[in-house]
């Protein structure tokens, strides 16, 4: 797809993955041929990706913001749902050029090849593709190019509807666990995720297909269950059950390969934490309120900025001593960005078993509860007793399952902006004990007319209306008619 290759980027690889200890940018030359190695590539993918969901635009003016983990401290329009037409353009851009072409690239090399463990490594790229494309659906409300997007031939792919590919992505996980073989090899080096542990990518894939499954569950309840089914199958190689299993990108101390978000917040603090998400945290003495936000300068108190105010009505303009800021545990330079973990995991576990699915789960929903809790606890650096406390305070409520598990699978998911949106907008949640809301509407109002709460969609790049226009139009049919953000996803069913 020619509009989707318009950006050179820089290839970035990891010297020795058994002790990674930087990354090195090797820049190409467009005139002079260069022979790349699939393992450069697919670190140029998890790189780029990784890098596309963590900066300050994508996370922090989106989905930070979409989540309400985060308000503004000067520039609000993003919080009231106006976006910036030329950041929207890139996101949308980097998911297709900077990782699904890269990994298809790396997926040609070893096709070439065909050196031992090609297979793997093809396999490990065609799962990080479901990954990219699990993203683009969901911000996107749907439809997006998927079966036509790669083809370099293909100046205006046609979008495939949001069910058409969620169906391929569940195929595409089913049939690359099967390709995976531990007793092959893999990545010695270029894996940054996983170091080419090919039963730690079986591991992602099964839990990838889990998150999937239950993100449609409401609309395609007999097929998310069988999809289920099979990522719990220990046949397939199990899900992720261990801290260590997570999946993370794990940033570097120093410039460029910092966490984007460090580096943004050295130039300026245009983030502060959000009035709903702190008053949550303070709402239950959460234990991790000191670990995921700085008190008010010389002081133990900690306050949220309102949500959403006009940019001239911003209460704080990022001072310290009004209003609290993101800790190092978001914005620190080493601090990863979390693709998915243990404790994401748990919380799914628990849904399963709330909704009764009878897949062959021993455990309870209040004990996956419980355990999604410890987890996320665990990785933020709580200890037991404190853990202990705050479980008695938010007891897993039975009748009030989506409450329970999406308001502390909400606060587990702190950093992952854009994937606590999307599972604000699918659990539609409150406040399990008190049945109040948690989330505040913008306090100086929407800027966009279609929506008045929360945005359920990114609207497409305006350029694609005019470079792919028939087939933008056919998918926008899908969407109401309108590129609007009050667009419901199609599995978005409450």
């Amino acid at each position: 797809m020619k509009n989707f290759r318009k950006i050179t980027i820089a290839s970035l690889l990891v010297s020795t993955l058994a002790c990674t200890d930087g990354f090195e940018e090797i820049n190409k030359d467009p005139n002079r041929a260069v022979d790349v190695t699939s393992a450069q590539l697919l670190t140029n993918a998890q790189y780029n990706f990784s890098n596309n969901i963590t900066d300050e635009w994508n996370n922090g003016r989106f989905g930070m913001y979409y989540a309400q983990y985060w308000s503004s401290t000067y520039y609000s329009d993003e919080s009231r749902y106006q976006i910036r037409e030329n950041t929207n353009q890139i996101m949308w851009n980097t998911f297709y050029t900077d990782v699904l072409s890269e990994l298809q690239e790396s997926q040609k090399v070893e096709e070439k090849s065909k050196f031992p463990g090609y297979k793997n490594r093809i396999a490990i790229s065609e799962i990080v593709k479901a990954y990219t494309y699990h993203f683009l659906t969901d911000i996107y409300g749907g439809p997006i190019p998927y079966t036509e997007a790669l083809n370099a031939d293909e100046v205006t792919p046609a979008y495939n509807t949001g069910e058409e590919v969620y169906a391929g992505l569940l195929a595409t996980l089913d049939e690359q666990v099967k390709v995976l073989d531990a007793s092959e090899p893999s990545y010695a080096t270029g894996d940054v995720l996983y170091e080419g542990d090919v039963n730690a990518w079986k591991r992602f894939a099964n839990s990838l297909r889990m998150r999937i499954a239950l993100r449609m569950i409401d609309a395609k309840p007999a097929e998310a269950t069988e999809a289920i089914k099979k990522s719990l199958d220990p046949a397939n190689g199990g899900i992720i059950t261990t801290q260590e299993q997570s999946a993370l990108f794990r940033w570097l101390s120093s410039p460029p390969n910092n966490n984007p978000m460090n580096q943004s917040f050295k130039v300026r603090v245009d983030f502060s934490m959000s009035k709903p998400f702190i008053d949550y945290l303070k709402l239950y003495n959460d234990p991790r309120l000191p670990l995921f936000a700085q008190p008010l300068l010389n002081t133990n108190d900690y306050v949220g900025e309102a949500y959403g105010m006009a940019s001239s009505g911003a209460s704080s303009n990022g001072d310290p001593t009004v209003v609290s800021l993101p800790s190092n545990y978001g914005v620190g330079a080493t601090a990863p960005t979390i693709w998915l973990d243990l404790a994401e995991v748990k919380f799914m576990l628990a849904e399963i078993q709330a909704r009764e699915l009878k897949v062959g789960l021993t455990g309870t929903a209040a004990q996956y509860y419980q355990e999604g809790v410890s987890a996320s606890m665990h990785f933020a650096g709580v200890g037991e007793a404190n853990i202990t406390a705050y479980l008695k305070k938010v007891p897993y409520n039975a009748a009030k399952w989506k409450d329970s598990i999406g308001s502390q699978k909400w606060i587990a998911m702190y950093t992952q902006g854009i994937q606590g949106w999307l599972e604000r907008l699918r659990l539609d949640f409150k406040d399990p004990i008190t049945g109040k809301a948690i989330f505040a509407l913008p306090a100086s109002g929407s800027l966009d007319p279609d929506v008045t709460d929360i945005s359920k969609r990114m609207t497409y790049p305006l350029v694609e209306a005019s470079l792919n226009g028939a087939h933008y139009r056919t998918a926008l049919e899908k969407l109401g008619g309108r590129n609007s953000k009050g667009a419901k996803n199609w599995w978005d069913k409450y």
